[in-house]
């Protein structure tokens, strides 16, 4: 605890710190001041719990200094010193929240009952901040604790057993009405954004999502619990007092035209059976979950489950035209195919018997049908293998929207696999042909690969992979080739023939000219 001593005779500070040193020596620290000026620069230096202080001083009272600590908002507890005791003086020490008034000369005993009084003003006044500090977290932390119990509930970490839930309710300090509350489960389902697009902020969009859930169904001063139970599903627990379900599925259909449309993946409703306490909760969450999972056909809807009857029996699973859709991928009519391959799932879809193992079925088959149209197993190949297989084969086949954006995508990647393909082949045969007429020229992989706008060591790696050597090899291996046609004709020197092909120097060129032939220009010539 630090202590402050203000007064402007210097020897009555220097007794007084002296007699506390040893009366109470548990202070923290001792800071002397002998005018206001002095004293309010000791607040703004060090945090003072306790301070003495002269009440008449020139340059400015110890009631003028005590009133400018207040404006501050110091709460240091404050005993005042005078050699008169007058009544003014006591009223206003009092009006300023002092802790005593001692009259000069001060009388040990008188001075150490002042102090155990403010040290007890202290320790109050810390402990009613931490507990109002502990008041104020509990009251903003109401809503993310409630959820977070709620959330323990249903994935089962809380027991439903009653007791339990109330003894657990208890223990993280929250609303014991809690147990007792009915609630009209709402279970929010969202589907599945583009999975290829790289600036996808789902992220972003479900928290807004969770905000506008919570403000769009329930009322002003409700405790909106908004569970984010799993991946995709947040559930809402509206108090049944003030929702009937009715009401809910009323306000969900009305959602559907405020505020689902403006999301970049569709939002289905699920209104549970019926009202049910905390204890029931979990039973509840996952039969709206369980029912969930079978729907694959409808998108923006809202289910009332007390109105919904068993999922469809499976129809037989309907083959996939795959010769007819593997001719219109070979011949690059992507747009028919995927016009064609629309018209198939909006057929049995419309039949109302679509499961997930259909979708699921549909998904593989059209995977295998995209591989076997890869003419060879070449890196772009791999590269479109793994891009049409980056996302989760859960995530696509969960609904008819979500296989029908990654058919859309993945025959978009295709054209542009395919596409980048045949760019390549060009560009290859671009630099191969400029090779051959500029034999003579300095040749280097930067300036061939700027011809065609590669990278040069992607440009490389395409001549390896048509050549089987790299850009710099199949250069020389040009000019070799073009020397020996020379060397064969009779009619130029082999100086002259190695500056023709490129070669700037003699000796170099009989090097490189050996390593490919076996023997010296002179040698293959003779």
């Amino acid at each position: 605890m630090n202590l402050l001593i203000v007064d402007d005779e210097y020897y009555t500070v220097e007794s007084i710190s002296n007699k506390i040193r040893t009366l109470r020596p548990d202070f923290f620290e001792i800071f002397c001041a002998y005018n206001l000026t002095q004293a309010l620069e000791a607040f703004s230096a060090h945090p003072i719990d306790l301070m003495i202080c002269d009440i008449e001083m020139p340059g400015g009272s110890g009631l003028e200094l005590l009133d400018q600590i207040r404006q501050a908002h110091y709460e240091t507890v404050c005993i005042f010193l005078t050699a008169y005791a007058k009544f003014e003086y006591i009223s206003r020490a009092m009006k300023l929240s002092s802790s005593d008034y001692l009259l000069k000369p001060l009388d040990d005993h008188a001075l150490l009952e002042a102090l155990d009084k403010a040290c007890a003003q202290c320790e109050k006044q810390q402990t009613d901040h931490v507990n109002t500090l502990h008041a104020n977290y509990w009251k903003e932390s109401e809503l993310p604790l409630a959820e977070q119990f709620f959330l323990d509930l249903l994935n089962g970490s809380i027991s439903s057993d009653p007791s339990e839930v109330m003894d657990e309710i208890r223990y993280r300090r929250l609303n014991v009405e809690l147990i007792h509350q009915p609630f009209c489960p709402l279970l929010i389902q969202t589907g599945q954004t583009n999975s290829f697009s790289p600036t996808d902020n789902r992220t972003l969009y479900e928290f807004a999502l969770k905000n506008i859930a919570r403000e769009y169904f329930f009322e002003p001063g409700e405790l909106p619990l908004t569970i984010r139970a799993l991946d995709g599903f947040y559930l809402l627990l509206l108090p049944a007092s003030t929702h009937s379900r009715d009401a809910v599925i009323g306000r969900c259909r009305q959602a559907l035209t405020d505020f689902v449309t403006h999301f970049p993946f569709s939002i289905n409703f699920f209104v549970d059976q019926k009202v049910c306490l905390p204890e029931d909760l979990r039973k509840a969450f996952l039969s709206m979950k369980a029912f969930a999972g079978k729907n694959v056909t409808y998108e923006n809807h809202v289910f009332d489950l007390a109105a919904e009857t068993e999922a469809p029996v499976q129809t037989p699973f309907q083959p996939i035209p795959s010769d007819r859709w593997s001719d219109l991928l070979t011949s690059g009519r992507t747009e028919q195919l995927q016009i064609e391959v629309f018209a198939f799932l909006n057929q049995t879809k419309s039949s109302g018997t679509a499961t997930r193992e259909f979708l699921t079925g549909f998904y593989y088959q059209f995977l295998q049908l995209l591989f076997r149209q890869m003419d060879h197993p070449g890196s772009e190949d791999e590269a479109f293998r793994r891009q049409i297989t980056v996302a989760s084969p859960e995530q696509t086949f969960s609904s008819f929207g979500a296989l029908r954006e990654w058919i859309s995508n993945s025959l978009l990647l295709f054209t542009q696999s395919r596409q980048a393909a045949a760019s390549q082949d060009t560009a290859v045969a671009t630099v191969k042909a400029y090779i051959e007429s500029h034999l003579s020229d300095e040749l280097d992989r930067d300036t061939l690969a700027a011809m065609v706008y590669l990278n040069a060591d992607y440009l490389s790696h395409l001549f390896k992979k048509d050549t089987g050597s790299s850009l710099i090899n199949y250069i020389i291996d040009r000019r070799i080739a073009r020397s020996k046609e020379l060397l064969a004709k009779g009619e130029m020197s082999i100086r002259d023939i190695a500056i023709t092909c490129g070669f700037q120097n003699i000796s170099y060129f009989s090097r490189q000219f050996k390593k490919s032939t076996g023997m010296t220009p002179r040698q293959f010539r003779n």
